[in-house]
Order: C-alpha cells, then structure tokens, then sequence
C-alpha cells in the first residue's frame, strides 16, 4: 500500500473517531422533564405490555389443551411473557431521568430488573402466584403520573 493511501486511510479513520466522539448526551439523566419522563415512560411500557399479550395470545392457542399445564405455563412465562418486560426496563434503563426525580426513576428500573430477575429464577413460583408482583415499580410510576408502566 503507498504511502498517499496509508495516510489517507489515517486521515479518514481520524475524522471516524473524532465524529463519534463528539455526540452530545442528550439523553443522559437530568434532561427530561417529570412529565416527558413519564410520557415517554408510558410509551415504552405499553408498547412492551401489548407485544407481550400479543405473544402470549399466539402462545396460549398455540398450545391448546397444554396450555393448563405447569410446564407449559412455565415455558410460556419464560419464554414468551418475560422478555418483553426484560426489554421494557433495558429501554426504561436508556430512556435517562427527570432532573430531580434521577433516584427515583432509577429505582423503578431496578424494581422491574430485580422482578425480572426473581422470575427468571423461579418460573414454577411466578405461576404458582408466590413470584412475580412489580408492585413496587407499579407504585413509583403511579407517583410520576404513568398509567401503562404503573399496571405491570
């Protein structure tokens, strides 16, 4: 390769790193208002529960006479009715935070993470009714004023 070559490369690949670098953190915590927070919370939210009953309708037919069965239940938990709700904090987690509210908005997310989290370990015990409440994620986003990421 010539030298001309090389150093151009150099030169474009400079520009690359240089470009990335200078994108700005809009959607870092603080930037969001209480209610734009809450807004684009309750977005994401039932955006994630409707994939999620769309999911397990398909599931639940497709599954038939099986489908009142605790293993299949349990499969359809984890395989179908979780990962939605997985999704759901990954984007509430992205989403940044209301300037003042940055603890608050951050616990929610942790309180759907570590319910994800105690349900994945415990399938059988989510569909025997003892895994699987987010009722303190519930709580926090009734105290922002949401209604879908209030009713997980």
């Amino acid at each position: 390769m010539s030298r001309k070559v090389c150093v151009a490369l150099l030169g474009v690949l400079a520009i690359l790193v240089v470009g990335v670098g200078c994108g700005g953190d809009d959607d870092e915590g603080g930037s969001l208002t209480k209610a734009e927070f809450a807004k684009q919370a309750d977005a994401i939210c039932a955006r994630q529960e409707s994939e999620k009953n769309k999911a397990l309708e398909k599931a639940y037919a497709d599954a038939g006479q099986g489908a009142g069965q605790q293993k299949e239940q349990e499969r359809i938990i984890a395989d179908v009715a979780l990962p939605p709700v997985a999704v759901m904090a990954e984007e509430l987690a992205d989403l940044g935070t209301p300037s003042g509210e940055e603890e608050k908005a951050e616990e929610m997310v942790e309180a759907i993470e570590a319910e994800v989290g105690k349900i994945e370990d415990d399938v059988a015990g989510t569909v025997e009714g003892k895994v699987g409440t987010f009722d303190k994620a519930n709580k926090i986003a009734q105290e922002f004023g949401m209604k879908a990421c209030a009713a997980i």
